[in-house]
C-alpha cells in the first residue's frame, strides 16, 4: 500500500476529499478504504462494523435502534485527527489504517439467517488476521472474533472489561446471547480459560454462580474491589501477565458498561472504572501481544432511543481505538 495522506484533525467534511464507505457515511477517521482483500496489503489494523450486536439482536424491534452503531461512529469520529498531543504522537503516522466496511453490507438485519452472518462476520474478521492486520471490531459477538483468531492456530489468551460476566450456558432460550458468550469461548480449542482476564465486573445483575463457574475454571476476575484497593495500572500489568501466559494471541474485548454510569449516558451500572482507566488499559495491551480488538455494542440511553445518539459514547469509542493504536506503534510489532 502506497504511503497515504491522512487528513488533519478538524478539516471540514467534503465528500470529495474523505473515503466514504456509503452514502454520505464517511470511513472511520477518514482513513482509506479496504474493500477488498487485496486491499488490506500494508496495513496494520483494520477497521470493521459488525452492526447487529450480536446474534439475539438480528430479530426484533431493537434492530432499528443499534444498527446505526457503526455509520453514527464514523460520524464521530470525523472531528479528530491522529495526533495525541498529550503523547506527542501521530498515531496514523505510525499505524496504517484502513476501513472494511461492514459485515451485513446493504441488506436489511432482519433478513439475516443467524447462521449465515456468523459464517460471513467469521470470514471477513478472518481476511484481516490472516493479512497480518489487527481487526478493530465494532458490533462483533466476541465468539466470532475468539474462533476467527483460533482458526491461526495456537493458543489464546483473553482481557475482558465488562460489568457483567456473560457466562451464562443460555438466556431467553439462546444459547448465543452476548450473555453466554464466555462460555461458549471456553469450549473452542485453544483457549485455556486460566487465560482469560475479566475487569470491571460489579453489581447485582450478575450472580454467584457465574462467580464459582469462573473459579472452576480457573478464569481471574477483578472487580471493583480489587480495582480500588490495587489500582488499574497494577491491575492491567497482572491481568496482561496472566492473559498473556504460554499464549500466542490476546484478545481485548470491550462492552462499555465497564464504565461508571457517570461517564457517558446510556450506562446503568456505577462503581465502573473511569475513561481515563479506559484509555490506560487500552494503551498498555496495545503495547504488548494484542491480535484483536472488539467493542460489543455502544449502548443508546433508555430514554431516547429513537431521538439524536449518545454522542460521548462514539466519541469515547473512537479515543478508546486511538489510544489501543498508539499503543501498538509504542511496541516494537510494526517493523517498517
Amino acid at each position: 500500500m502506497s504511503k497515504i495522506k491522512y487528513r488533519k484533525s478538524m478539516e471540514k467534511f467534503q465528500k470529495m476529499l474523505i473515503p466514504t464507505i456509503y452514502g454520505d457515511v464517511p470511513t472511520f477517521l477518514g482513513v482509506p478504504a479496504a474493500r477488498k482483500k487485496g486491499e488490506l496489503k500494508g496495513a496494520d489494523a483494520a477497521f470493521l462494523g459488525l452492526p447487529s450486536q450480536g446474534a439475539e439482536m438480528l430479530v426484533g424491534r431493537e434492530v432499528g435502534v443499534n444498527i446505526m452503531d457503526t455509520m453514527r461512529l464514523r460520524k464521530a469520529s470525523i472531528k479528530y485527527g491522529g495526533y495525541l498531543p498529550e503523547l506527542d504522537m501521530d498515531v496514523l503516522g505510525q499505524v496504517n489504517l484502513v476501513d472494511c466496511g461492514d459485515v451485513t453490507g446493504f441488506y436489511p438485519l432482519d433478513q439475516v439467517d443467524i447462521e449465515e452472518y456468523f459464517q460471513l462476520a467469521e470470514k471477513r474478521i478472518f481476511e484481516i488476521l490472516e493479512a497480518g492486520c489487527i481487526p478493530l471490531t465494532v458490533g462483533a459477538h466476541p465468539y466470532l472474533v475468539a474462533k476467527s483468531i483460533c482458526r491461526l492456530g495456537g493458543n489464546l489468551g483473553i482481557i475482558h472489561l465488562d460489568a457483567h460476566a456473560d457466562n451464562m450456558e443460555s438466556h431467553q432460550n439462546s444459547k448465543w446471547s452476548l450473555a453466554c458468550w464466555v462460555a461458549r469461548v471456553s469450549e473452542l480449542d485453544g483457549v485455556n480459560m486460566k487465560n482469560f482476564i475479566q475487569i470491571g465486573m460489579r453489581g447485582p445483575r450478575n450472580f454467584r454462580e457465574q462467580m464459582e463457574w469462573y473459579r472452576k475454571k480457573g478464569a481471574t476476575v477483578y472487580t471493583y474491589t480489587e480495582i480500588e484497593k490495587n489500582g488499574i495500572i497494577a491491575i492491567t500489568g497482572e491481568a496482561i501477565k496472566k492473559a498473556g501466559a504460554g499464549v500466542d494471541h490476546l484478545f481485548l474485548n470491550l462492552d462499555l458498561d465497564v464504565l461508571d454510569l457517570g461517564a457517558a449516558p446510556g450506562l446503568d451500572e456505577p462503581l465502573g472504572i473511569t475513561t481515563t482507566d479506559l484509555l490506560k488499559i487500552v494503551h498498555e495491551v496495545g503495547k504488548n501481544m494484542v491480535t484483536a480488538f472488539n467493542v460489543e455494542w455502544i449502548p443508546t440511553p433508555a430514554w431516547q432511543p429513537y431521538q439524536l445518539p449518545a454522542w460521548p459514547l462514539y466519541w469515547i469509542t473512537t479515543w478508546t481505538i486511538l489510544y489501543l493504536l498508539a499503543g501498538v506503534a509504542s511496541s516494537k510489532r510494526l517493523q517498517r
